[in-house]
């Protein structure tokens, strides 16, 4: 059972990604004005299926401030060098090829095999308590990466636990030694990087070996730049697969007619699709206007934050995002996420699980406790 109060109503957006129950709030908010000003916020906010499409397909609505390109507290630091670089943070011409070469890459991934080597993966590692669980819906997910990637698995533990403290600097809610800690990992994790590429380890028929060879095909020829993204997909894998995977066990728990499942395998990834609607990953996410836009008669002035409140969109969107910005990982998401529950559903029907949520204001992701099954 989940341990926040459920009497409350969030507060705003950023409150309900962490609330047991925001789905009425979500709701409301989209009921309400597709595109309006939050005073209290002082920014703008992009609700219901209408206008989260409308501001992820806006052209004038960028990723970024355009005066802004990495944040203040980043520039000049390890952590900013791959920031900069990111195609996940950033858009324009600098970043449309690197767009491309990953894309294409991430597209010749066999995802019968991932799927197969997840599921051995997680067999060897089913949590047998609500703590190894909350360390396993991170870890699992980082190990299959790493592994796709071509990583040894005795590099493993360590390229998880760099990426963990790495994801510290895209959050606001990070304190010092947070950040300080952040700024350790990302150079670890560049050097990594830098030292299988430079070795010529790179293992044939890897995700690794097809991203060098695409960047080739290419001419994508900015070594910064493929390291700073090849960083970018463990960090993006640790976020929304754990949220993805946590978020499905919590269904799972809160549903019981779901486990049903843990008999018919081949229905976990339409769970899971289901999951990701229902309850998203990522709640939130920001745009920044570049030049001034209307968006169904509302005028936006440039300069303008935008929160778009994916929650609120229902089955009209997903937390792996939209348009020119969708999640180009989420096929790869999907299969470690069906893997680990096919390898711990009988395990986690006999854990006696609680819940509360990692606070955060855009991804949710339980942070499981020992609970009563009654």
């Amino acid at each position: 059972m989940p341990l926040t109060d459920f009497v409350t109503d969030p507060a705003d957006p950023f409150s309900a990604v962490t609330h047991a129950a925001p789905y009425d709030y979500y709701r409301r908010l989209a009921d309400g004005p597709p595109l309006r000003f939050d005073a209290q916020l002082d920014c703008w906010l992009a609700t219901g299926a209408i206008g989260v499409r409308a501001v992820l397909a806006h052209p004038a609505c960028r990723v970024r401030p355009a005066d802004l390109g990495v944040p203040h507290n980043l520039a000049g630091t390890p952590c900013g060098a791959i920031f900069s670089e990111l195609v996940r943070m950033n858009e324009g011409e600098r970043h449309a090829l690197p767009k491309q070469v990953l894309a294409r890459a991430l597209g010749q991934v066999d995802m019968e095999s991932l799927q197969r080597r997840a599921l051995y993966l997680a067999g060897d590692r089913v949590p047998g308590s609500a703590d190894q669980l909350n360390d396993a819906i991170f870890e699992l997910p980082l190990f299959a990466m790493a592994d796709l990637l071509g990583f040894a698995p005795a590099q493993w533990p360590a390229l998880a636990a760099w990426t963990r403290s790495f994801v510290a600097c895209l959050s606001p809610l990070s304190n010092a030694e947070q950040l300080a800690g952040a700024q350790v990992a990302a150079d670890a994790l560049l050097q990594s990087f830098g030292r299988l590429l430079r070795e010529g380890d790179v293992r044939p028929g890897s995700m690794l070996a097809a991203i060098v060879a695409e960047a080739d095909a290419l001419g994508w020829q900015a070594s910064g730049g493929v390291l700073a993204n090849l960083v970018g997909l463990l960090s993006q894998t640790c976020d929304a697969t754990a949220g993805l995977l946590g978020n499905a066990i919590v269904a799972l728990r809160a549903q019981p007619e779901l486990s049903q499942l843990s008999a018919a395998p081949e229905l976990w990834p339409a769970m899971l699709r289901e999951v990701s609607l229902r309850d998203p990953a990522i709640h939130n996410t920001r745009r920044y206007t570049a030049e001034d836009a209307q968006f169904n008669g509302v005028r936006v002035p440039a300069g303008q934050m935008i929160i778009v409140v994916l929650a609120s969109a229902g089955h009209a969107e997903s937390g792996f995002g939209h348009g020119r910005h969708a999640c180009p990982g989420q096929a790869i998401a999907l299969a470690i996420a069906t893997a680990c529950l096919q390898a711990w559903a009988g395990a986690l029907e006999s854990l006696p699980l609680a819940w509360t949520y990692l606070p955060s204001l855009n991804a949710r992701i339980p942070v499981f406790a020992q609970g009563d099954n009654a």
